[in-house]
């Protein structure tokens, strides 16, 4: 009996340390995988395998194929996708975020417009406007339909959240930090309001006296 209770001591001793072992092995592993990941210094859209198509246990979570079932890529695309944001190749801006207008503009990213083959795309709409600024003390703000209609259709934002017509809006910065119009997206899923020169890039014409 004596003997029995030592062999199965033993015999835990041995699953402990081996557990342990292959533990400490896969940290190591996991540790070798990011720093692969973070030598590489630009992604490839173009790439199957690349670290924006994996779900968060590292597997291929889709490409957007409409010959493929969507359900995967649905759920994966609804959830914290902590590989692809942290990935050393994606641009950034001065606050560290990832700056998803530089990845339009370099081509980093090739998204499709559509879940059905054969949609017809609507080409970004090439118009810039001016926003006046109330104050006298921040630059007036010139908003890009370009980068908005690449991402957005028009009729998300039009009529319900914006009056497509100049001077309309009466917007305020107070009533967008409280999540309207520009708030809708800006501080929640598009760049915070703390970066001003963002938007207000233009500088106020001083009047003639």
């Amino acid at each position: 009996m004596k003997s029995f209770v030592r062999y199965t001591k033993t015999t835990l001793l041995f699953l402990l340390v081996l557990t342990v072992c292959i533990a400490v092995s896969g940290a190591f592993s996991d540790v070798e995988s990011a720093q692969k990941r973070k030598k590489s210094s630009k992604i490839d859209p173009t790439n199957p395998c690349s670290v924006i198509y994996l779900d968060t246990k590292g597997n291929l979570a889709g490409v957007g194929d409409p010959n493929k079932p969507a359900s995967l890529s649905y759920k994966k695309g609804r959830g914290w996708h902590p590989q692809a944001l942290s990935a050393n190749g994606l641009p950034k801006d001065r606050y560290g975020l990832i700056d998803w207008a530089r990845l339009v503009r370099e081509n980093l990213i090739k998204p499709r417009h559509a879940l059905k083959a054969g949609v017809d795309e609507m080409p970004p709409l090439q118009m810039d406007v001016l926003i006046v600024a109330k104050g006298d003390f921040v630059d007036d703000v010139i908003y890009p339909h370009e980068m908005h209609t690449y991402w957005l259709k028009c009729e998300v934002c039009h009529p319900g959240i914006f009056i497509p017509a100049a001077g309309q809006n009466n917007m305020t910065m107070i009533g967008i930090v409280e999540g309207k119009w520009c708030g809708r997206c800006h501080n929640k899923v598009a760049f915070p309001l703390t970066d001003c020169s963002r938007c207000h890039v233009s500088p106020k014409k001083t009047s003639k006296k």
